[in-house]
């Protein structure tokens, strides 16, 4: 629960306000207390200059929050519901994951049981979204029912549902049936007809209801969830009566104007905080306040501190103005917006800084920034470097001095047993590489020559992918025709013509932008028309420069999402324009997601009692499981990714652009060699 405000006013409608609970697109909600003691939950609507419409009392049923009562004083008009600590369905999705299949037919039984109950009342809730479930021990509970339209689209609500479904049972919200590749069987069909385009052809409520079943009981979430709702129990506020300020008498600010709520019995544990920081983010939640507060925010000033305490440091390490300046930049940025944010909203015992070091891409200043960072004993964790070409020399200096390191773009390290304080965010670069036989798999028809360019200028990085490509290829289906380069090589026509000559129907280069670009030009003067992929060291702009229109139909596999186009991201990418007055570059959602983790992990060491120190942060990091924005976090005994994935994503050059694909086929195991 984030504090009060100056702005704030300290009574609404008589009742008194302890604190915001989130923000959403129809008006804040604070947490209050009614003169008899109830806790509540009271939404202030956002509707400057428009009269707000008539609230409804919707019908009685377990899943439906029932309204209290609201009026219209001096802060606006304001409605109460019953405390409801949550969490929400987003944060709960956010923080521990997709959840489980019978969860989410429970889930989904009840939330359709709901609705009917609404519908046969002539109502329609309009928007039974993620944000809109809150998830309780004897079921789901929706909210904003006082919200629900007289005579309005039900078959809207059966769409929202089905994708709210999606969205438990896989991570992210279908929009249409194609989107629901991944959903478990005894699910798909009814989410099918949930999507289904024709609105006349989606079931009813009831008919849903009856399909899914699901009866209130506890046990029906997950142990980790049910967890954490015993946990806000034990911190739930306590009923007792409240008088108004001593020595003032109750003013316009303090009378209601239309019902007072009525008692609710037996109050449900308390919100903790906006978000819990085991997952995500506030920026997912789909009532919360981060984006709000970020637009807000606009003007790029510094975000206020949070509650008083000892300051900690988050140090970054990266290539700001160097080779691999994008990905410095965005992780940069991704990280900035995370600890503006936790410094706001956390409600943290301690205050969060950055330190940034801009190594330039070269080993000598990355030694330098390394030891810079590491002789500052209120820098806990570094997350970077940002390149392969300085990761060992920065993870040597690192190592040396106990600090945990959380790199989320350098793909290899050459000596990665000599660094057990170093955890790898993402799968490494072999990982990657096998990932292009999977993908070249499904071409119709696959390949069936494929040429390897081993372009010795990009040091191992090329080496790696080539020789994962090669390992995974089934060479009774597919002929390999390898080609290594000198460092150094400018003219690329001979290469194609030895390519050609061998008659290969594919190619995988492995080096930087400038020679795919090279390699690219050759291929299509010497009149070749095959598959080509690259990887993210040529996923750069210089390559489309470069290359021209020889560039088009080039795919490549890469460790970081695109923020503008993986539905995953929520609204990050709105937040970051915003923020930044840009678009997200590359890694900058993984940084996000890094910065939260790594905060994770110090509230952790200290709700367990313990002092924050650098070997305590790197124990609690590398036990946790961090679902965020992107790929999930999660690291073996080695430090070595060990989350689900994906392995790489998917990006390839159409109309002169890169597109984002998706995350491309495989395994995200696979360390290098």
């Amino acid at each position: 629960m984030e504090p009060l405000r100056p702005s704030d006013p300290p009574r609404i409608g008589g009742h008194r306000l302890l604190g915001r609970l989130g923000e959403g697109s129809t008006g804040r909600v604070y947490l209050a207390r009614s003169v008899g003691g109830t806790p509540l939950a009271l939404k202030i609507l956002h509707r400057p200059g428009r009269r707000p419409a008539a609230p409804v009392r919707p019908p009685h049923h377990p899943c439906l929050i029932p309204f209290l009562g609201g009026g219209t004083d001096l802060d606006g008009t304001w409605e109460a519901y019953p405390y409801e600590p949550g969490p929400a369905l987003s944060e709960a999705v956010t923080g521990y994951g997709p959840l489980p299949r019978q969860t989410v037919r429970t889930l989904g039984g009840l939330l359709a049981g709901g609705l009917d109950a609404l519908h046969a009342a002539g109502l329609a809730h309009g928007a039974p979204h993620p944000g809109n479930v809150l998830l309780a021990a004897g079921g789901p509970r929706l909210a904003d029912t006082a919200r629900a339209a007289p005579g309005g689209d039900r078959a809207a609500d059966i769409l929202t549902l089905g994708r709210t479904l999606g969205y438990a049972a896989t991570g992210r919200s279908p929009h249409d049936p194609a989107d629901l590749a991944d959903v478990p069987r005894t699910l798909l069909e009814v989410l099918q007809a949930c999507l289904d385009p024709d609105p006349r052809m989606r079931p009813t409520a009831g008919d849903l209801a009856g399909e899914l079943g699901g009866t209130p009981a506890t046990g029906w979430l997950p142990p980790p969830l049910a967890a954490a709702l015993a946990e806000r129990a034990a911190h739930r506020p306590r009923e007792h009566p409240d008088p108004a300020p001593p020595g003032r008498r109750p003013g316009p600010r303090d009378a209601p104007r239309n019902d007072t709520p009525r008692a609710v019995p037996d109050p449900p544990p308390a919100r903790r905080g906006l978000l819990a920081l085991a997952g995500g983010g506030l920026l997912l939640a789909g009532a919360a306040a981060f984006g709000s507060w970020l637009l807000r925010r606009a003007d790029g000033t510094p975000a206020a501190a949070g509650p008083a305490g000892a300051r900690w440091t988050i140090g970054l390490h990266a290539d700001l103005s160097g080779p691999q300046a994008r990905q410095g930049r965005g992780q940069h940025n991704g990280i900035t917006l995370a600890l503006e944010e936790l410094n706001e909203h956390g409600n943290l015992p301690f205050r969060l800084a950055l330190a940034v070091r801009d190594d330039v891409g070269d080993p000598p200043s990355a030694a330098r920034a390394a030891a810079e960072l590491a002789a500052d004993p209120a820098v806990l964790v570094v997350i970077g470097p940002t390149g392969d070409a300085v990761a060992d020399t920065a993870a040597r200096v690192y190592q040396e001095a106990g600090v945990p390191v959380l790199t989320l773009s350098a793909g290899d390290f050459a000596d990665r047993a000599d660094y057990p304080t170093v955890l790898h965010g993402r799968p490494a670069t072999r990982a990657t590489g096998l990932t292009i036989p999977r993908c070249l798999a499904q071409a119709d028809p696959p390949p069936s020559r494929i040429g390897l360019v081993d372009d010795r200028g990009a040091d191992r990085h090329s080496w790696l992918i080539t020789r994962a490509v090669g390992s995974a290829v089934d060479r009774t289906r597919t002929a390999l025709v390898p080609k290594v380069l000198p460092a150094g090589t400018e003219d690329f026509a001979p290469a194609a013509a030895e390519l050609l000559g061998h008659g290969v129907d594919a190619v995988v280069y492995g080096g930087p932008a400038d020679g795919a670009a090279r390699l690219a030009r050759a291929l299509r003067d010497a009149g070749w028309a095959g598959t080509a992929y690259a990887t993210e060291a040529a996923l750069d702009p210089v390559f489309l420069a470069d290359a021209r229109e020889a560039a088009e139909g080039w795919q490549f596999v890469a460790g970081c999402t695109d923020a503008l186009a993986d539905p995953r991201t929520g609204g990050f990418a709105p937040v970051h324009r915003r923020r930044f007055r840009q678009d997200p570059e590359p890694y900058a959602p993984e940084g996000y997601d890094a910065a939260r983790m790594v905060v994770t992990a110090m509230q952790r060491t200290v709700e367990e009692g313990e002092s924050l120190s650098r070997s305590g942060v790197l124990s609690r990091l590398r036990a946790l499981t961090y679902h965020g924005l992107t790929r999930p976090l999660a690291f073996d005994g080695a430090g070595d990714y060990a989350g689900p994935g994906p392995a790489a994503y998917r990006y390839q050059v159409q109309s002169g652009r890169f597109r984002f694909l998706g995350p491309a086929p495989g395994e995200p195991g696979g360390a290098g060699e």
